[in-house]
């Protein structure tokens, strides 16, 4: 099979800044690896980004560049997999990049479903390299599936992202593990990881740093509006009720580490969302969407739960101040981030 070995890099674009699309592009053809292809899905972009692609496109024949009616994050991922004739997936977003050794590297783990690397964050050139809770050349097989499970929950276990890893395309294809397209974005990743790690049967862990995730402050991440808020609830309500067919003792551990990042969520939400400086409501207004919000009988039940020991100092305070309905305070702590960034 001409298939063996070849990688499919799916890209989905919707309005990337143009050094950062570059930037990304660029570092996918820079492989030392000559059997891949690069699909490049633009999802309705209103700017120069569907232009950006062509080009690309017409200087090298290992771009494919498929435009589309903007669907959303997940529909965008689910059409570039299907495009695809590579034996892995790897799923990169449009203002990301990766290292040039990233395929030579991780090939030579092929035959796993799964090959996991490492994160590198760029805040503005300030870089933070990921930690992890396993050792180089870590294997996972079908009887550690809760156990990833629970690591995809986790927060600190830092591979919930869809990205920075290879994922066998006939183990998609043959568990029809495919992106929900409902959920168009938020912690579609998440959702998406929860349900791939549980038909898994073989998984590698590769203890270098291949992955860089750029901080773009114009990205739905960097603000996350009201409608992505709502998108991220119907994301863990879908986990939450696949968790819900486990045995018991899966059932209560998996249940008590999805409550641990819906609390993750909410402290998120109330200081990168709600009171965030840019959004243009006034305090009183900011006040009302957001007591609205954790009234959701989803969010309200999480916060009935004990805060997990799991949870940092500086966010168990936050907890305390939501819970205690301290919401002036919740606006000044986000305006001190705001300007902390900033610097």
């Amino acid at each position: 099979m001409d298939n063996i070995g070849k990688i499919s890099f799916i890209v989905p674009v919707y309005n990337v800044p143009k050094l950062m699309l570059n930037n990304c592009i660029e570092s996918l053809l820079r492989q030392i690896y000559d059997n891949f292809e690069v699909i490049l899905v633009d999802d309705g972009s209103t700017d120069e980004s569907g232009f950006i692609c062509d080009d690309f496109q017409k200087k090298d024949n290992r771009i494919k560049v498929i435009h589309k009616q903007n669907e959303g994050l997940s529909a965008a991922r689910n059409t570039g997999v299907k495009a695809a004739s590579g034996e892995y997936i790897s799923f990169v977003d449009g203002d990301d990049w990766i290292n040039e050794n990233f395929c030579k590297d991780l090939i030579k783990f092929s035959g796993f479903d799964i090959i996991i690397s490492k994160i590198i964050k760029d805040y503005d050139g300030n870089l933070l390299n990921l930690e992890y809770p396993f050792n180089d050349n870590d294997v996972f097989s079908e009887k550690d599936r809760v156990l990833l499970q629970s690591h995809i929950l986790n927060f600190y276990s830092n591979i919930s992202g869809v990205y920075a890893k290879l994922i066998k395309r006939s183990f998609i294809e043959e568990n029809n593990l495919f992106h929900n397209e409902e959920l168009k974005q938020g912690a579609e990743g998440i959702e998406f990881n929860f349900r791939l790690f549980s038909k898994v049967n073989s998984v590698i862990f590769c203890d270098n740093y291949y992955y860089h995730y750029m901080y773009n402050k114009n990205s739905i991440s960097a603000f996350p509006s009201e409608q992505v808020n709502l998108l991220v609830i119907k994301c863990f309500e879908a986990i939450s009720a696949q968790i819900q067919s486990y045995v018991k003792k899966d059932r209560e551990k998996l249940s008590a580490d999805l409550n641990e990042r819906v609390l993750y969520f909410i402290i998120t939400s109330a200081i990168s969302s709600y009171f965030h400086p840019k959004n243009e409501m006034n305090y009183a207004t900011k006040k009302k969407h957001f007591k609205k919000f954790i009234e959701n009988k989803f969010i309200n039940d999480s916060l009935k739960k004990s805060i997990d020991k799991g949870l940092d100092f500086k966010r168990k305070i936050i907890l305390i101040l939501i819970r205690n309905k301290f919401y002036w305070v919740l606006n000044i702590l986000a305006k001190k981030r705001y300007k902390q960034k900033l610097v």
